[in-house]
């Protein structure tokens, strides 16, 4: 135990009683437990079956596994870890529920024999159900119903116990499928994931079958505690109901899991469960340096809801934090990448960020400085679906022959269309040398398909003329809002994925959305061009990168939770964006984003770095978002400001940003439109400018050329010249232009 400090060798050798593991971030809590199970058995003669150990994710269970073995001098088993009595039982939640339920499951009516169904399989059968329940997909999203399902379930509630909760019709039609749904799951003799929790606590409510695991197992372990839910929480309360030997390892600091469903109470209140319970802090992090350490005390001080800790480090006091503050959104992007490119050393960098659809802007300034990057834990920004989907839309609307993109679009959503009628559409197209406009305008052509092809495809061609005639009259942005709202897209997204997928992709579409609103004042079809040019080129020199092995790793902050960093970059820090604007009208929301701040910079090891925009351009307009409050929160003395190659724009922040979400606002025009037949409404967008107040000669600003001039006027539409863009013809009255 010589590579233990105090409060860690304090841990390993307190066995006999409830225990709390107050772990901090970096204070190497998995070492801990590691030697911990290792001194109970070397050392205390504890006989490995009697030790139980649940952890959160598969990973964390084998290095747990592989470390034990290792320190006692074991073979790894290789086939089921669980019945190898040569070591304690360690494994996910859901991994040791599975390999009990088979040994018990018989006490509840089911056969051991069960199979578990994945998530297709659990929505074949809940459409199943709703087909003969005669319940109309397009009022009842599928998708949505088994969410609320399993919501009920890791809330430990049976039909009849949710049947209590009711109090709206759409709880009150989930009920009835919810019914149904277990009846069926227990004819086919089948568990869904959810059921391997709710039905674990249900076992465990047989005399039988608990007094086996009181027999069986003196000794249980959680990890990552703060992260349990109620189930979970119930299923470790019974198993050491007798013996009482309980260690949980959490950090309540680090509690970022409300959204699925973890409850942060249960790591608080433990000292109310187990009142004789033992509270060890792991307070020493090996990981960073003193300023990150300081800096992630005072932030998470500020919270009120937490148990009493304060981390400290022995490594070097190391570099102040840098706030860097760009001028707008491409200026932070900017200085991010030059920051990152005169240091060269990529594959030590990570930019983390708190949603998703950040990543686009940082995403083509990488391009641009020809650093390679990835994205974990999903695709690269123009990879991800709901962005080729509705690229390949603008590239049938701008290039009628553009084959490839009509074959990915023409049926999505789906207007049941088979691949039979494509392959005749697409031999229709060649061999009468028509183009998509030859049909539109004449859809007598589409008479030899079968009727119900034909109403398909003239219904897509119909969507596709409303198309045309958007994009030649209207700005791209509103051009995507007509795809989106035509097409049903939201509601397509919400019935392929789940609630927390969907509000990820509806963050890229409004993000994609913004971004298109750049090229608003460009006269068709060059917005167009340009947009679909600029796209390429980014994608195209982002391939180049491809395979490169050092590389800068983005992720969201949830996803960097269990990793560290030499240097990180958390971007963003804005009020509205960090902390998230749908957190700010509750204490607890804060708390939790405050938490997230927290993990943030504690991935840092070195160098941490924090930027935000002095002003960020959102759908023609730029906005000033105040600093976030956990900047606020840094005592000066830890940190350095760097405005980066283009210097201070200067203290410019104005009231708090709109939060606008304007993709709800589009859905809502098309609420009562059933097909595109009677055309498509698309909120028009407000003047911008008066024509009069601009003269040639006068400086202006854009947000995606940059500086330039006015060289000629007629009217409302300019030319204006960007220095190393040339001159680009803009209708200044929409065109997102400042004047310098």
């Amino acid at each position: 135990m010589s590579q233990l400090n105090p409060a860690q060798k304090e841990a390993v050798l307190c066995i006999q009683w409830p225990l709390l593991i107050n772990a901090g971030a970096g204070s190497w809590k998995t070492h801990t437990l590691t030697e911990r199970v290792a001194y109970m058995i070397q050392d205390q003669h504890i006989r490995p079956e009697k030790i139980f150990c649940v952890t959160f994710t598969n990973k964390a269970a084998k290095e747990m596994r592989e470390r034990i073995a290792r320190k006692l001098g074991l073979e790894v088993p290789t086939s089921n870890p669980f019945r190898a009595h040569s070591l304690p039982i360690i494994g996910t939640f859901h991994a040791v529920s599975a390999f009990f339920l088979r040994m018990f499951i018989d006490r509840i009516g089911y056969s051991k024999d069960f199979i578990i169904y994945d998530e297709d399989d659990k929505l074949r059968v809940i459409k199943q159900i709703m087909k003969e329940l005669s319940l109309d997909e397009k009022e009842f999203n599928p998708r949505a119903v088994l969410g609320t399902i399993s919501k009920a379930k890791w809330d430990g509630l049976f039909p009849q116990d949710y049947e209590q909760t009711v109090d709206s019709f759409f709880w009150s039609v989930v009920n009835d499928v919810y019914k149904k749904y277990t009846a069926v799951m227990r004819w086919s003799n089948a568990l869904d994931f959810d059921d391997l929790l709710l039905l674990m606590r249900e076992i465990l409510k047989n005399d039988e079958v608990l007094e086996y695991f009181h027999g069986r197992f003196e000794y249980f372990l959680v990890d990552e505690y703060q992260d349990t839910n109620i189930l979970q929480y119930e299923m470790i309360r019974s198993l050491a109901s007798k013996s009482r030997n309980l260690c949980v390892v959490g950090d309540d600091w680090q509690g970022i899991y409300s959204w699925r469903w973890a409850d942060i109470k249960n790591i608080l209140s433990f000292k109310k469960d187990y009142p004789e319970a033992t509270v060890i802090n792991l307070e020493e992090n090996y990981r960073s340096t003193q300023n990150i350490i300081n800096a992630a005390n005072t932030i998470i001080k500020n919270n009120s809801n937490q148990m009493e800790k304060t981390l400290f480090t022995n490594n070097p006091i190391g570099e102040k934090i840098v706030l860097m503050e760009g001028v707008d959104e491409k200026h932070e992007a900017d200085i991010i990448a030059n920051k990152i490119k005169t240091a060269e050393d990529y594959g030590n960098w990570a930019i983390l960020y708190r949603t998703n659809g950040q990543s686009r802007l940082i995403e083509e300034w990488l391009i641009k400085k020809n650093i390679p990057y990835r994205v974990y834990g999903g695709l690269k920004f123009y990879e991800r679906k709901e962005i080729k989907d509705i690229l390949a839309y603008i590239r049938v609307v701008f290039n009628y022959a553009d084959m490839v993109s009509l074959r990915r679009i023409i049926n999505v959503p789906s207007r049941k269309i088979g691949e039979k009628t494509i392959e005749g559409l697409m031999n229709l197209l060649e061999q009468n040398s028509y183009s998509l406009i030859d049909i539109a305008s004449n859809p007598d052509v589409l008479n030899w398909f079968t009727p119900q092809a034909r109403e398909s495809l003239t219904r897509f061609f119909q969507l596709y003329t409303t198309l045309r005639s958007i994009a030649s009259t209207r700005t791209i942005r509103e051009l995507m809002e007509g795809i989106i709202g035509g097409t049903n897209y939201v509601e397509y997204l919400k019935a392929e994925y789940g609630e927390e997928e969907v509000q990820w992709k509806l963050d890229n579409v409004e993000e994609f959305a913004n971004m298109a609103s750049r090229y608003d004042g460009l006269i068709y079809p060059e917005n167009l061009a340009m947009f679909l040019e600029d796209i390429a080129l980014i994608t195209d020199q982002d391939r180049d990168n491809e395979n490169s092995s050092e590389s800068v790793s983005l992720m969201t902050i949830h996803l960097a939770k269990w990793l560290e960093f030499k240097k990180v970059v958390i971007a963003w820090a804005e009020e509205w964006v960090f902390p998230h604007s749908r957190s700010l009208m509750e204490s607890s929301a804060i708390e939790e984003e405050r938490r997230l701040m927290y993990v943030a910079i504690t991935r840092a090891k070195e160098e941490l770095y924090i930027t935000r925009a002095n002003e960020r351009y959102s759908f023609g307009n730029y906005s000033a978002n105040p600093k976030s409050r956990f900047l606020k929160e840094i005592p000066d003395e830890y940190t350095i400001s760097d405005t980066g190659s283009r210097g201070s724009a200067g203290s410019i922040f104005g009231s708090m940003g709109n939060g606008i979400h304007w993709l709800h606002d589009v859905m809502s025009q098309f609420k009562q439109e059933t097909t595109p037949r009677s055309g498509i409404h698309i909120p028009k967008i407000g003047k911008k400018h008066n024509a009069s107040d601009f003269n040639m000669g006068d400086r202006i600003r854009h947000p995606q050329y940059g500086a330039g001039t006015i060289v000629a006027m007629n009217g409302a539409i300019a030319d204006i010249a960007f220095s190393g863009m040339g001159i680009k013809k803009m209708n200044i009255e929409i065109a997102p232009i400042e004047k310098q």
